[in-house]
């Protein structure tokens, strides 16, 4: 599976790191993972840090205003002192996520059709929103993460249903996006940081 990022979304700022993770055992829940986001989560402070400073002004050169998921999180975090447990999986990349500050995202490749890129949207893809059933439509301008037939991953946003992480889940690709305020050596730490978590949690094996 390649990953391309146009000419176009570089020159916003974008750069992304990827990983294939197989054989992974996905669970809801694991004792071990909690104790770790504890620990985490306890050192995690609030912060109007550049990084997620560099996501609002992406945001805002194509006239959405939105915040940063990794901020999200974050402010989770704040409110109930916890994160939300959604699966083993996803519940990894977002502690490292809120960690890091970095959007970090992943897709089951059973569902993923031809190779991933990360481009422009015109305003004709199909997009179906994480939790929805129908296909909204996206505006022009924007930029996506994307397969051969639809997105992946709205800017960095909201991801798709289709490419959701299950316990059915056995294949998987992760990223993590970063902006012009991100060196890549920083992005590769984190997805190797969330690819390690997730093997020490989930097992399975990884390839960057």
């Amino acid at each position: 599976m390649n990953l391309t990022i146009t000419p176009q979304v570089k020159q916003l700022g974008i750069n992304v790191c990827m990983a294939v993770i197989r054989d992974a055992n996905i669970s809801n829940k694991n004792t071990k993972l909690e104790k770790i986001k504890k620990e985490v989560i306890a050192k995690i402070q609030a912060s109007d840090n550049q990084i997620l400073k560099g996501y609002k002004e992406l945001y805002g050169k194509i006239g959405i205003k939105a915040t940063p998921p990794a901020e999200q999180l974050i402010a989770l975090i704040k409110k109930n002192g916890r994160l939300p447990n959604i699966n083993t999986v996803v519940d990894c990349y977002n502690l490292v996520s809120a960690e890091t500050f970095l959007s970090i995202g992943a897709h089951d490749t059973a569902h993923i059709r031809g190779d991933i890129i990360f481009r422009i949207t015109n305003g004709s893809e199909k997009y179906t929103p994480l939790g929805e059933d129908k296909p909204v439509k996206v505006s022009a301008g924007e930029y996506a993460c994307m397969d051969d037939e639809k997105i992946l991953c709205r800017m960095d946003i909201r991801q798709c249903d289709e490419t959701k992480i299950t316990k059915e889940t056995k294949k998987f690709m992760i990223y993590v996006q970063g902006n012009k305020y991100t060196e890549i050596d920083y992005l590769k730490k984190t997805l190797e940081r969330a690819c390690e978590l997730i093997k020490e949690i989930c097992g399975g094996n990884y390839e960057i």
